[in-house]
Parts: structure tokens; sequence; C-alpha cells
């Protein structure tokens, strides 16, 4: 099956939204923002959704957007839990490339705003997100970029070399 997407996965704050927009841009591509997506539909910011509904009610919300996704030719930014959700995976993965862009924790940590709420169990330090998501975005990810003290433009490039190759396979 032809991959006609691109899917960004990755902790907070790794770039998904950064990298996803020049990206779709210099691709001739949609571009998709998931958790803007859940925003608009819940009409509050996620931070909102976690505190008042729990972890839960906010994985079941992403699943469901995620699960109604049907994208042509996009680059899809997803929240950095996404990886939380097998079904959901499964789904981005059968026609999209699923990129894991890949940031060491010192890096994620200082790019992270202090106010900024992780979909998590409050008893989780950001450490431990950390520590948890690597090998699910690992696993999930077809392509792992390291995006580490590079520019964004560096790793648009790199990303897109990487769709035209796999593009170019997939035609022959």
């Amino acid at each position: 099956m032809k991959k006609e997407n691109i899917v960004l996965i990755g902790m907070p704050s790794s770039g998904k939204t950064t990298i996803g927009e020049p990206l779709a841009k210099s691709l001739g591509m949609g571009f998709v923002d998931t958790d803007k997506i859940i925003m608009d539909i819940e009409k509050r910011p996620l931070r909102d959704i976690v505190n008042q509904d729990g972890l839960q009610k906010f994985l079941q919300i992403q699943e469901s957007v995620l699960m109604g996704l049907d994208v042509k030719n996009h680059v899809i930014s997803t929240g950095g839990s996404v990886v939380y959700n097998e079904s959901a995976m499964e789904h981005l993965k059968k026609n999209s490339i699923v990129v894991y862009l890949k940031l060491e924790f010192d890096e994620i940590k200082k790019r992270l705003s202090s106010g900024r709420r992780l979909a998590r169990d409050s008893n989780k330090s950001f450490e431990d997100i950390y520590m948890e998501r690597v090998p699910l975005y690992e696993k999930y990810a077809d392509v792992t970029i390291n995006c580490s003290s590079k520019s964004v433009l560096s790793i648009v490039a790199e990303i897109k070399n990487v769709y035209e190759s796999t593009i170019r396979e997939y035609k022959c």
C-alpha cells in the first residue's frame, strides 16, 4: 500500500508542529495537528480535559479523533500520548510513514514550558513519562530522526529525503 501521509510522533516540545508545517509546505501537502482538532472539538485546552475529565477520558477523545482521521497527502502532527493507543497507531500506519522526532531527555526538559500539562497520571514525573514513551515511539516509528542540535530546515530536508525515497520504492 502506498504511504500517502507522514505522521510525526515524539515527546511534547520535540517539534512536531514546528517541523510539520514547513515539511507539509515543502512537499505540497496539507497539514493536520491532532491536538488542535481535539481542542476545537472540546472547546478547551488539552490540559483542562486531562485536569477535569482525567487521563483516560482524554485518551478516549484522542483515539476517537485519530480513528476518524481520513486524510491523504498530509503531514499529521500528533500529541505525545498517541503511542498509548495501539489501535490508533495501527490506523495511522496503514497509509502513513511514521517519523519519530527524537530528542534526549535533557533537551526536551529545557524546551518544555513550565505551564504545559502532559497527558499523564499525576503520580508520574516527566522523566517517568519520557522513559515510558521512548520504547513506544521506537516501536511504532518507521523512521527515527535525531533532532538534537539541528535546525528546523535541516530536519525538514532529512524527512523530505526519506519520504521521497520511500515513495520511489513504492512506485517500483
